[in-house]
């Protein structure tokens, strides 16, 4: 908690007001007669101010750090498509959110495996590799942004969200 003072003339003679800020809470507490050493008072005339996330803030918090299936996704990003920006892996290449949600909705993973066996009088060696890709990829967004008011009265400010595949049964995108 951050102590910051302010200065009233319209109540009471004590200035600085002390005022307390919680900024992980996003909420400030203004006591109006606490007073000091010398004079103290009750503390009992405060003001409380409580910041209120958005909705479209909610949901980005919601969503951060979920591992989505295709179908979730594309929906999200459907409903949403007025907050998001989807960029490619340089980051810097926008594609249309149509395209985007296509892209979601269409991934081919390809896997290719190789094992090698040596075997000798005394040894044997053996390895393997498997490689997993998904087709489109060139098409498919690896960032969203996402464009909202965090709280009610502030700035409207963009957050991204890095995408990442999860290659199993069946695919999941994990957003971040």
């Amino acid at each position: 908690v951050e102590f910051v003072s302010a200065t009233s003339d319209a109540y009471g003679q004590q200035e600085p007001i002390p005022c307390f800020i919680h900024p992980v809470k996003m909420m400030a507490q203004v006591f109006f007669n606490l007073g000091d050493i010398d004079n103290p008072g009750h503390g009992d005339h405060i003001a409380l101010l409580e910041m209120k996330k958005t909705e479209s803030f909610r949901e980005l918090l919601n969503i951060n750090g979920g591992k989505l299936d295709q179908k979730t996704l594309a929906e999200w990003m459907e409903d949403w498509r007025d907050h998001i920006q989807a960029l490619t892996e340089d980051g810097t290449t926008d594609l249309p959110i149509g395209a985007a949600v296509a892209a979601i909705r269409t991934i081919t993973i390809g896997a290719k495996s190789e094992s090698t066996s040596e075997t000798q009088t005394y040894s044997q060696r053996q390895s393997a590799m498997a490689e997993v890709e998904a087709k489109n990829r060139d098409k498919m967004p690896a960032f969203l942004k996402f464009k909202c008011e965090p709280y009610q009265g502030l700035d409207e400010r963009t957050f991204t969200l890095r995408l990442s595949l999860i290659t199993g049964e069946t695919p999941r995108i994990g957003l971040r």
